[in-house]
């Protein structure tokens, strides 16, 4: 039986949250630069070793996506129009940077020459409907360009789906089907991996669920009486969460290697979710020290502009190697980062800025 129901807070913003998005960001930028920046990840200095598992910032992303949707619908069931108006608002936040990126996409792929790789109509295609995930896991990876867009695709399938039911079911259904996707979610992985192989597994929607559901199953928890019990549990969850986390980061299991052992792909990524639900719970409510630190400045503008920073760091990779490639310079992996962030952020907080916060301002006047 789920406990019963109690008001979810008033607050719709939770500060520490800020700062779990810029290091879920930050992983990733981790994870991808020996790729995009088109350097060897074995052949690099020590530094980048752990960089083989820093994939794991998607799903911290996951996770928080889970649970900041859910208490958004959680806080307007009732209400006449909800899901008209949540559609309306996450469609202005997602789509229009979205759709700009295929934009510049497009422009860079049929007006510049070291771009012709991405002249793919249907890639663009598959983008705009955000069907990116089911062409990877059927027929493999694209350019990392349009490959990365597949994050974004199991979330937009959750957007999707999950707000019919979480606005208009009952609170108990809620709980059986999120309970049902976490124990169910794993056994079908471990059902599919032999047949269908491990990059369908690590970004088919129907194979991640589960790490969405955990931060969904966070805000069912967070707006119940059973709030407090929780987080006394997370409060002893936390040391072996972090450890696993630490852990996937330092041997590091890589999210589609053949040297990553099968069990993680089944049950690995299960631990991840329920640790970065356990961290999450924490800065809910966290220490003075672990606020002070999720909250400091720098991490919270790095948050904010998070979506950003995901959606440019390719494109913003390709650029800044192929203008060292044309004025010949041999540049080390090191240099090529140190070259690509500040372009990187520099794109991404124009974008926040020029771009996204307007249309932020249109989207809360939607009531």
């Amino acid at each position: 039986m789920p406990p019963a129901s109690a008001p979810p807070p008033a607050a719709a913003h939770f500060p520490a949250l800020d700062g779990l998005r810029a290091i879920a960001v930050l992983l990733v930028l981790y994870d991808h630069a020996p790729q995009v920046l088109g350097r060897d990840r074995g052949d690099a200095g020590w530094w980048w070793h752990g960089s083989g598992g820093a994939w794991i910032g998607v799903d911290l992303f996951f996770v928080l996506s889970g649970f900041l949707i859910t208490s958004i619908l959680l806080r307007a069931r009732g209400e006449s129009g909800a899901f008209r108006r949540f559609w309306l608002r996450r469609a202005l936040r997602i789509l229009p940077l979205a759709w700009l990126y295929l934009a510049a996409l497009a422009l860079c792929a049929w007006l510049l020459p070291h771009f012709a790789h991405l002249r793919d109509p249907a890639q663009f295609g598959l983008a705009f409907v955000y069907a990116t995930n089911v062409d990877v896991a059927l027929h493999g990876w694209s350019a990392a360009a349009f490959g990365i867009l597949w994050s974004l695709s199991v979330e937009e399938h959750f957007y999707l789906g999950w707000p019919l039911l979480a606005l208009r079911a009952a609170k108990r259904t809620l709980w059986l089907v999120l309970l049902a996707v976490v124990v169910g979610t794993p056994l079908l992985r471990w059902a599919l991996l032999d047949d269908v192989g491990r990059v369908h597994v690590y970004v088919a929607t129907w194979c991640r669920w589960d790490t969405l559901a955990c931060g969904a199953l966070l805000a069912l928890v967070h707006a119940s009486s059973f709030r407090e019990r929780w987080q006394r549990v997370a409060n002893w969850l936390v040391l072996p969460a972090v450890a696993w986390i630490g852990a996937v980061l330092a041997v590091p299991f890589e999210a589609v290697a053949a040297h990553t052992p099968d069990w993680f792909f089944v049950v690995g990524f299960s631990g991840l979710a329920l640790a970065f639900t356990v961290v999450c719970t924490i800065a809910l409510q966290p220490p003075r020290w672990v606020a002070a630190v999720l909250t400091a400045g720098p991490l919270v503008r790095i948050g904010r502009i998070s979506y950003g920073l995901y959606v440019w760091h390719v494109l913003a990779a390709e650029l800044v190697t192929k203008a060292l490639g044309l004025l010949g310079f041999a540049s080390t992996l090191e240099l090529r980062a140190v070259l690509w962030l500040p372009v990187l952020f520099a794109i991404a907080a124009a974008s926040w800025r020029w771009f996204e916060a307007p249309l932020l301002a249109w989207k809360d006047r939607i009531r």
